[in-house]
């Protein structure tokens, strides 16, 4: 699920806008919007009711109306944008919801629809949410990269955007609706052609050669140390867990042994174990930096643990991306039902708060990206004080703009976490899958295995000094 952050008084999501090709701000009609029974649609002017604020383009805007309390209302339908949707990469528009309108208590957004296909035949049907802020009127700027979603199809022959409301209780009633706009968001290069320009300087490496057995080098060191026992959620972190292959890679493992869950949870950096002059940290700087990784998963199985690649800041969860954050580059969930399969999706991530609303992901079904687990992969960030765009083998699968953080205090990590089904909802853990115990994983899962090639930070040099 995806949130919106506070800006000032207005709320901004996902990218800008760099063109516009269409824009809509309902000052003669409501130009092919049509209601969903049991709601209704009007467009109206301040004299009519509608909230000064509402109100961001000429005189007018749309106000979306249900009265029944259920808790997925489809409120509107526009079936006649399909020309612009093909021909865009981002929808825009300016929402309003005043404190009336909302729950008391509990939760509530409004979620965009957009689904199309050919013919009788439905090839997508994407959303985004933006989740609202209860008892306070409120505006909010909507902004959606849906061409970044890997489900769109730019070659659809129609397409319907549709506005729903969503909460735990009350109408959510009315809402308003403005300025509405498609346009074209930034263009982003492939790895391979932006490392290229020789203004991108190497800061820091690890291609993990050495004899078989050794230990990481030295900068690596055991995380997640906050508790008297030594264990984080259901395992014990041990360096011995982590060690060069002698082939050129770094082998992080997992397993079961005397009654203990073992992981290595290799950080460069953590606020309250190690110092700050023995930690090596990273942030945007003033011009960007790329981070890269090379991974291989085909032997890492378990289920109950996850292998994560991250960054996280030494002033983390203060709710405010200026103070830091946690940057989730990718996190492997294994796991696999008779309904749904996760050995081969990965997840990511942007927290500024511990859970809750501040967490975002990637235009991706659950926030989990497609990827072969079978085969080496490449996961990198490049990461401004203005956007952060995540790469999966070179080609860029997420830009964003929400919560990116500007400090310069984020540690690499590289983690293997356990954390058990609980029997009493169902054996699911806190991703909400049903993987029973670690240790009952089958033999040919336990010990699981995850190979790193490399690790390399660019820094972006200034134009004055490319070479």
């Amino acid at each position: 699920m995806k949130h919106a952050i506070p800006l000032s008084s207005l709320l901004l999501l996902s990218i800008g806008l760099t063109s516009m090709v269409h824009a809509e701000s309902f000052e003669s009609s409501t130009d092919g919007w049509k209601s969903d029974s049991p709601a209704t649609s009007r467009i109206v002017s301040v004299a009519e009711g509608a909230p000064a604020a509402a109100i961001t383009e000429g005189e007018f805007c749309l106000e979306l109306s249900a009265d029944n309390g259920k808790a997925w209302t489809q409120l509107a339908v526009q079936a006649n944008l399909a020309k612009q949707i093909r021909q865009s990469d981002t929808l825009s528009f300016d929402l309003f919801v005043p404190a009336s309108s909302l729950p008391k208590e509990g939760w509530a957004k409004v979620q965009v629809r957009l689904f199309g296909g050919k013919g009788d035949q439905v090839s997508f049907d994407l959303t985004e949410d933006i989740a609202l802020t209860l008892n306070e009127d409120k505006s909010y700027k909507v902004e959606w990269n849906y061409a970044a979603h890997p489900d769109f199809d730019p070659n659809c022959y129609w397409a319907h955007i549709a506005i729903v409301k969503l909460g735990s209780g009350g109408t959510l009633s009315p809402l308003y609706i403005d300025n509405i706009q498609f346009g074209n968001g930034p263009e982003v290069s492939s790895t391979d052609s932006f490392l290229l320009d020789d203004s991108w300087e190497l800061i820091f490496e690890d291609n993990f050669d050495g004899e078989h057995g050794a230990a990481p080098p030295e900068h690596w060191r055991l995380g997640a140390q906050w508790k008297a026992d030594g264990t984080w959620r259901d395992s014990t972190p041990s360096m011995e867990e982590a060690y060069l292959d002698g082939k050129g890679n770094l082998v992080m493992r997992t397993q079961y042994k005397d009654g203990k869950r073992l992981a290595s949870y290799l950080v460069t950096s953590e606020a309250g174990t190690y110092a700050k002059e023995d930690s090596i940290t990273f942030g945007p700087g003033e011009n960007g930096i790329f981070i890269e990784w090379r991974v291989n998963l085909s032997q890492y199985k378990a289920f109950a643990s996850w292998f994560a690649l991250w960054l996280f800041s030494d002033t983390p969860y203060e709710n405010d991306p200026a103070k830091g954050s946690e940057i989730d580059v990718m996190e492997y969930v294994p796991f696999e039902s008779d309904a749904y399969s996760l050995m081969n999706k990965f997840n990511a991530a942007i927290h500024i708060a511990n859970g809750g609303p501040s967490a975002i992901g990637p235009p991706t079904p659950y926030g989990h990206t497609e990827f072969d687990s079978t085969r080496w992969n490449t996961w990198g960030l490049h990461w401004t004080k203005e956007q952060q765009v995540f790469y999966l083998n070179g080609k860029p699968y997420w830009i964003n703009t929400k919560n990116v953080s500007t400090t310069d205090d984020h540690g690499l990590r590289m983690t293997i976490e356990i954390a058990n089904g609980d029997p009493e909802k169902g054996n699911k853990n806190h991703w909400g899958h049903a993987v029973g115990k670690f240790e009952d994983n089958p033999e040919a899962y336990l010990p699981s295995y995850a190979y790193i090639d490399y690790v390399r930070v660019y820094k972006k040099r200034p134009t004055t000094e490319a070479k």
